[in-house]
């Protein structure tokens, strides 16, 4: 969902609506030494032109465990943001599906990559009823409405690759050598930035804008102990050092909601803008895009 050029409220306002959309413990000083290749590894299964839309990474099995004991809490960053999981529409994979059998997922607003333990009988049958037929297209059984309306679907025990394209819907999770989200130069950036995360969200700002990639990532050494890792790809040097300040106005101004906050940045090419924001144990993690937005709404405008 690639929000359009405007005015800088209009740009904050949009930017948290998106974000707002796809969400239902660690370094404060710079980089985690890990480099998210977990999450750079879900990245590489979609295709480069994916990343005009938000991305959601969510290893959901580490979600699990953290809120065994807390489910509340972890509300708002426990489920995959996929158009084919929406409570308000038909079960195409059947009612029987289990969203607890995803392990990891990595969804836009139209296609995504899922792995897991899926009961894949259940699900083909599911298609079937829905009058979808299966065929091979580049050595890959793929299912597909014969009308062209719906997703296409690749499904096994283990994993799930689907596409609501129009056209070459399976090019979407299925990308040439070269050419997936984490041979993405700020795709990639963003994501060693994160580091070790279960969730990452990804938001591409306009080509006018200068932060081009906005991310968001949750880590968690244990489930009262959860740290939010803001990392902004900037366009040069004095556009990091701008939004560095603004930061730091926001979190003096906004006293005592983002207290313990390090901000950084890393100069160069496509320059780093890292927020690191503690959670308390009472605080839900993803509250910076659902309800403390300043931060956000500083990197929008």
């Amino acid at each position: 969902m690639r929000i359009p050029a405007r005015g800088p409220a209009a740009g904050a306002t949009a930017l948290v609506t998106v974000l707002l959309a796809a969400i239902t413990g660690c370094s404060s000083s710079g980089p985690s030494d890990d480099d998210g290749s977990q999450l750079l590894t879900a990245l590489g299964s979609l295709a480069d032109d994916s990343g005009t839309k938000e991305v959601t990474f969510l290893d959901a099995s580490r979600v699990r465990e953290l809120s065994k004991d807390d489910e509340k809490r972890f509300t708002h960053v426990s489920q995959p943001a996929s158009p084919l999981l929406d409570p308000y529409e038909p079960g195409l994979l059947g009612q029987r599906f289990e969203v607890t059998g995803i392990d990891t997922a990595i969804d836009t607003s139209e296609a995504g990559h899922w792995s897991g333990s899926f009961d894949a009988s259940a699900i083909t049958e599911s298609l079937k009823s829905e009058g979808y037929t299966q065929s091979e297209k580049d050595g890959r059984e793929v299912w597909a409405h014969p009308g062209g309306t719906g997703a296409a679907l690749e499904v096994s025990e283990d994993e799930i690759s689907y596409s609501t394209r129009d056209s070459d819907p399976m090019a979407a999770v299925d990308p040439e050598e070269g050419s997936s989200l984490a041979d993405n130069k700020d795709f990639r950036r963003a994501a060693e930035c994160l580091g070790d995360v279960y969730r990452a969200d990804f938001n591409p700002l306009s080509s006018s804008n200068p932060v081009p990639l906005a991310a968001l990532g949750q880590q968690a050494e244990s489930a009262a102990e959860n740290t939010e890792v803001l990392c902004f790809v900037v366009k040069d040097d004095a556009a990091a050092d701008r939004l560095e300040s603004e930061l730091r106005t926001v979190i003096s101004a906004e006293s005592p909601k983002f207290d313990g906050t390090k901000v950084t940045v890393e100069k160069g090419d496509r320059p780093l803008v890292r927020a690191v924001v503690p959670d308390s144990a009472t605080q839900r993690p993803g509250r910076l895009i659902v309800s403390d937005v300043e931060l956000w709404m500083t990197a929008a405008q």
